[in-house]
C-alpha cells in the first residue's frame, strides 16, 4: 500500500459501490447514497463519463463481488445484533459508509473503524469535504496490520474486551502477508465467546480476468499476496478457537438476494465470503 496516500484499492471499491447506485437498474443489492456524497463531484463526473466501462463483463462481476460482500456482512451483523452483540469492528474499514447510513436498530451499536493511518486520514478528509459529521456511536482506531500487533491494539482500543464483538474484514486479507493473516486469525479467535468474523477469503484462480486484475493492483502497489483453500482454512480457523465456519456459496447468495428481487446485477459465479463464530 502507498503509505502516504492510503489504499488505492479502497478508493476503487468505493467507485464500484457508487457505480451500483448510479447505473444499475431495479432493486439495489446495497443502498448506499452516502458514497455518492463522499466521492468528489469530479469523481462522480468521471464515473458518468466512463459509464460504458462499468458494463464490461469483468467490471460487472467485480461490482457484484464488492456490493455483495458489504450487503452480506451487514445482514450477518443484523443477525448478530438480534442475538445481543453490541460491538462492531470494521478491520480495514476503507471507505465503508455503514456508520453514516446505519438503520435505527444499529444506534446502540458501538462501531469501531480500524484502518491504516494514511487510509483513515484520506477518509476523514473525504468526510470533512462532504460535510458529514461523525455519528456518536462511532470510534476510529489506527492500525498498520502488517506491523502492529492486533491483540495489543484492541486491548488499548475502545472495545470492551469482556463482551463479544462482530468483526468484518472485507477485501483486506488478500493484500497481507500470510504470517500477518495467521496472527489476525489467532487474535480474533481469542475474542469472547459468540464473537463473529465475516471476511473475504480469496482462492487462487487462473482466468484471464483474474490475472488481469491481479496485475493491475500489483502495478498500483497493492499486490495480492494471500489465497486460501477452503478445507485448510476451516481446519486452521477451528484450531484458533472458531467453532462454526460457514461459506456463502453462489447458490445461497442467489437464493438470499436475487430470487425475489429485481436486482439487475448478475448473481456471483464464485463467492469468497466466510462467516466464522468463536
Amino acid at each position: 500500500m502507498n503509505n502516504q496516500t492510503g489504499s488505492t484499492t479502497a478508493v476503487g471499491a468505493a467507485a464500484l459501490r457508487a457505480a451500483h447506485q448510479l447505473f444499475d437498474k431495479g432493486d439495489k443489492l446495497l443502498t448506499d447514497e452516502v458514497i455518492l456524497r463522499l466521492l468528489s463531484k469530479e469523481s462522480i463526473e468521471h464515473l458518468n463519463h466512463r459509464k460504458q466501462d462499468f458494463f464490461r463483463r469483468g467490471s460487472i462481476a467485480m461490482r457484484t463481488h464488492i456490493v455483495l460482500r458489504s450487503r452480506y456482512a451487514e445482514d450477518c451483523l443484523y443477525e448478530a445484533h438480534w442475538r445481543g452483540i453490541r460491538q462492531y469492528l470494521l478491520l480495514g474499514a476503507g471507505i465503508d459508509t455503514f456508520a453514516w447510513r446505519q438503520p435505527a436498530w444499529a444506534h446502540n451499536l458501538h462501531i469501531i473503524e480500524a484502518d491504516h493511518p494514511s487510509s483513515q486520514a484520506n477518509k476523514l478528509n473525504l468526510l470533512k469535504n462532504a460535510g458529514l459529521t461523525h455519528p456518536k456511536n462511532l470510534s476510529f482506531l489506527k492500525i498498520d496490520l502488517e506491523n502492529d500487533d492486533l491483540t495489543t491494539t484492541l486491548a488499548n482500543s475502545p472495545l470492551d474486551p469482556t463482551k463479544p464483538v462482530f468483526v468484518s474484514c472485507l477485501g483486506v486479507l488478500i493484500y497481507l502477508r500470510r504470517p500477518t493473516v495467521t496472527r489476525i486469525f489467532q487474535a480474533l479467535g481469542r475474542l469472547p465467546k459468540d464473537s463473529e468474523f465475516v471476511f473475504t477469503a480469496s482462492a487462487k484462480r487462473w482466468s484471464p480476468a483474474h490475472l488481469l486484475s491481479a496485475a493491475r493492483v500489483a502495478a498500483a502497489g497493492e499486490p495480492w499476496l494471500t489465497y486460501f483453500r477452503p478445507s485448510a482454512l476451516e481446519e486452521e480457523l477451528r484450531s484458533y478457537g472458531f467453532t462454526r465456519i460457514d461459506w456463502l456459496t453462489p447458490e445461497e447468495a442467489t437464493r438470499r438476494y436475487w430470487t425475489t428481487s429485481t436486482i439487475s446485477l448478475p448473481p456471483p459465479g464464485t463467492c469468497s465470503l466466510v462467516r466464522a463464530v468463536v
